[in-house]
């Protein structure tokens, strides 16, 4: 079951609770805690991170050690395995004695590795700098060299909070570098031991990609502060575990401080496990505390006080020691989990294999075979009576969204959960779905999905480029879209929305189906806990046929969204796209405070529209760069372009290979050579996901239905259109935009702050401006004012008047015709073309309006009304309905 690098292959079997577990966690076996995604485990099992910290003590006569002497050790170690413990954090290297200790009261280390780091330096020499850090990384070899082979340390922890104003004096890169340097040199010693820093939130900007999860010290006493907060910190570990290194309150030394501690720690644990913190450390284990060589007074933060006599906050943590996210007060809706499968026999039993293991109470699981042609529906038959068990939901072969809309007519349960057939979830799965659901206005929840680290290289670079399934984010917690394989929405949203839409067989129908929630008003949740395992392609081929498939798919969604894309056919998301495997480098905003002195410095990842504009542009124009050889014999400047589109490429490739992420476990040649890789990756995609759109791009509208105007339309001069008012004028605007973008014409929605109601795209240096008034009354008047872009059309003219002025008047005459051809296009598409499209979509108001349940005379009046409002006034509509 074990992997290279402590992490385990497969997610433990189960999410175990209760005495059970605990007694499970002491059972006094050995063997090394691993990493289980944003979990940890033990020997296919959960593994219950409980900690508390550990000194530091009075140093010891005999050794000096930082410890009390052996059988008062002995003592808190009992104290602390009958309160549920599993770990002790400590801050110095732990001793021999104390390891013995821990092992015979069956608990695991978090050990600490005490070195002079910058925090005592002097001035800012660089030759000093380079000394601390040669000496910290001598006093780390030697002191991992002193625990390999000890299994019950479950981590070496380098340092504990180096002062954000050490980090701002030498650098952020300067001293992330040094700690990275750490833990390569741990690695070298005991690669299969985890590695982590205790960070904490005024320095939580460290970009600190080598760690095997995050260990960060967080005081916050407001429980929804420290909600949001924990969720924040999540987003920085990415796929790694989170680990709260100190946690707690101070008693103050009155029995009413005691009281008040004791509901702080509920409240912050509790908040822990439903957040889905991987492991806490309570701070501390009791009031004795040294610092230097003297004792610290008025210090009351420990579980028990200096005599080990135990303060309320050790039942309390006692009382959390033994739950987990199953044991919260929570209600916890009925879910039917839907696998929508085709052909999928190569996958679906690891699928089913971890989710019928589910122990979520009142969970259905649904297998739909979209007529497979393999061993799919035998597969799901064999799970019909295993654990939770199947029903298999045959259909005729229809494309993954007939099956997503099957799923909802024979789903039973509140929530239905889609879950892919090459997925399979964490133990905790449906319980954070269920938390993420926090609010009324929530209509569906989502969480991250990210490749097993026993997947193939290959499959890890993919994992690492772009294109694949990730969520976009509008907060830490909000969403605009989350992915298929790990998505849920309320069964009746779905019914809201209209299901899945049949046209998208593929992919597509997750961006669509978010979409059209969001439209209706509701919210889509995202909880950074719930978590599933999602296999990539493995290789260039598949992962460039895949990116032609979303192509095709992308083409799809911008016909029925066409205001949700951009001019090269790229979503337009209003919230920050999460890639599974992206990597912390780059450039980075951090919110200092004025003079450095904000408590929470936090870290937010600066726009990057530069450099996708780049990937996007830049490798189609490096394609078709060698057209403009033959404009060489006509302007010999032409020839630099091929010449630039390659140098370009080239600096492309190096900025994504210094961006990418490689797994922490590869020698340092391998992850030069898997980087490079990903850069490949990440320039060859674009031009696949352009192929998908352009190849398809004439049939994406298939399945469109058109939009209705009401009429009989009147054509006045000045391009204006009279349409009658059958609604308000601002919902007939609204049925104008989606008139227009039906037609493939780019209509905006603005702000509210304009004096019209959309812009209109009609070219590169053309756009429009649509505006409608209700005036005179009983019509809607309809009109666009065409708007010529200075900031476009100047540059263009600058370059036409120098190349004239160069004598390279060949050119300047084909960039004036460029102008002149854009120009008119523009005008021609704003004016005749969109009347054209307005009128079009006209209907007589009588063949939009059902007056059949009426009287004749009433219908008759209705529609002399509704059609020519100047023949009678409201007063006689009302008159004559009455009569």
């Amino acid at each position: 079951m074990s992997h290279a690098g402590g992490r385990i292959d497969r997610p433990g079997d189960l999410l175990a609770g209760g005495s059970a577990s605990a007694r499970a966690d002491h059972d006094g076996g050995r063997g090394r805690v691993q990493v289980d995604g944003k979990q940890f485990a033990r020997a296919g099992r959960r593994f219950r991170f409980r900690g508390v910290t550990y000194g530091t003590f009075e140093p010891r006569a005999a050794d000096g050690a930082r410890f009390p002497d052996r059988a008062r050790m002995d003592d808190d170690m009992a104290q602390m395995r009958d309160a549920g413990f599993t770990v002790v954090r400590t801050y110095t290297e732990p001793t021999e004695d104390l390891l013995e200790s821990a092992a015979d009261h069956g608990l695991y280390v978090l050990a600490g590795l005490f070195y002079a780091d910058w925090r005592y330096m002097v001035g800012a020499s660089g030759r000093e700098r380079r000394r601390i850090a040669s000496a910290a990384a001598s006093e780390v070899r030697q002191a991992v060299r002193r625990l390999a082979g000890a299994d019950q340390v479950l981590a070496v922890c380098l340092g504990n909070e180096i002062p954000a104003d050490v980090v701002r004096w030498n650098g952020t890169d300067t001293m992330a570098r040094a700690i990275n340097r750490l833990v390569d040199v741990t690695r070298d010693e005991d690669p299969d031991r985890l590695v982590t820093y205790a960070n904490y939130p005024t320095a939580e900007y460290l970009p600190l990609d080598g760690l095997d999860f995050l260990t960060f010290n967080v005081y916050l006493d407001r429980q929804a502060d420290f909600r949001r907060y924990l969720t924040r910190l999540h987003h920085i570990a990415g796929s790694r575990p989170l680990v709260l290194g100190e946690v707690g309150a101070d008693s103050l030394g009155t029995a009413a401080g005691e009281a008040a501690q004791a509901a702080s720690l509920g409240r912050q644990l509790e908040t822990s496990i439903e957040r889905g913190v991987a492991g806490t450390c309570v701070f501390s284990w009791t009031d004795e505390w040294w610092v230097g060589d003297a004792a610290v007074e008025g210090w009351h933060f420990g579980l028990t006080r200096a005599d080990r006599s135990a303060k309320p906050a050790l039942d309390v943590a006692r009382q959390w020691n033994t739950r987990t996210v199953a044991d919260l007060d929570a209600r916890w809706p009925s879910i039917s989990v839907v696998v929508c499968a085709y052909n999928a026999q190569a996958t679906l039993a690891e699928c089913l294999d971890h989710t019928t293991r589910l122990t979520y109470p009142n969970l259905e699981i649904l297998v739909v075979d979209d007529g497979s042609t393999d061993a799919t529906a035998e597969i799901a038959r064999r799970y019909e009576h295993v654990g939770r068990g199947v029903r298999l939901v045959p259909i005729e072969h229809g494309g993954l969204s007939v099956a997503r809309n099957a799923g909802i007519r024979e789903a039973t349960g509140e929530l239905i959960a889609y879950l892919d057939s090459d997925a399979y979830p964490s133990p905790e799965w449906p319980y954070f779905l269920a938390l993420g659901l926090d609010a009324r206005t929530v209509g569906g929840v989502g969480g991250p999905n990210v490749a097993p680290v026993d997947d193939p290289l290959g499959a890890q670079a993919v994992a690492c480029s772009p294109g694949g399934p990730a969520h976009v984010l509008t907060a830490d917690d909000r969403a605009e879209h989350i992915p298929g394989c790990n998505m849920a929405f309320w069964k009746g949203v779905l019914e809201e929305a209209g299901g899945f839409n049949p046209v998208y067989t593929a992919a597509g129908d997750d961006v669509d189906v978010c979409w059209k929630v969001l439209d209706l008003g509701w919210e889509i949740g995202f909880h950074p806990a719930a978590l599933v395992w999602h296999h990539r392609r493995a290789g260039l081929r598949p992962y460039l046929r895949q990116q032609r498939g979303y192509g095709r798919a992308e083409a799809l969604v911008a016909a029925r969204h066409p205001h949700r894309f951009t001019g090269l056919g790229t979503a337009r998301w209003r919230g920050r796209i999460y890639q599974p495997g992206a990597t912390a480098r780059g450039r980075q905003r951090i919110y200092r405070g004025t003079f450095g002195s904000a408590a929470y410095q936090s870290v937010y990842a600066a726009p990057s529209h530069g450099l996708d504009i780049a990937h996007q542009v830049g490798m189609p124009l490096a394609l078709v760069s060698p057209l403009m050889a033959p404009l060489a014999l006509l302007w010999r400047p032409a020839a630099l372009v091929p010449v630039v589109a390659v140098l370009g490429l080239l600096g492309l490739l190096l900025a994504d290979a210094w961006r990418a992420s490689a797994p922490r476990r590869l020698s340092r040649s391998s992850r030069a050579r898997f980087r490079a890789g990903v850069a490949v990756l990440h320039v060859l995609q674009p031009a696949a996901r352009m192929w998908g759109r352009l190849r398809d791009s004439a049939d994406a509208r298939r399945g469109h239905e058109p939009v209705t105007l009401p009429g009989p339309v009147t054509r006045l001069k000045g391009g204006v259109l009279l349409f009658p008012e059958v609604r308000p004028r601002p919902e007939t605007a609204e049925q104008f935009v989606a008139c227009l973008r039906h037609a493939r014409f780019r209509a905006d929605v603005l702000t509210g702050w304009e004096d019209y109601d959309a812009s209109v795209v009609g070219s590169w240096l053309v756009s429009g401006r649509l505006v409608t008034s209700a005036f005179p009354q009983g019509t809607v008047q309809a009109r666009v004012r065409k708007h010529v872009s200075v900031s476009r059309l100047v540059p263009f003219v600058g370059a036409m008047a120098a190349t004239w002025w160069m004598g390279q008047r060949e050119v300047a005459l084909i960039v004036g015709a460029w102008i002149a051809a854009d120009l008119a296009r523009g005008a021609l598409r704003l004016g005749p073309v969109l009347r054209r499209a307005l009128l079009a979509a006209a209907r007589p108001v009588e063949e939009n309006v059902d007056y059949s349940h009426a009287p004749a005379a009433v219908r008759k009046v209705l529609t002399i009304y509704v059609t020519h409002p100047s023949i009678i006034s409201l007063d006689e509509l009302v008159e004559e309905v009455r009569a």
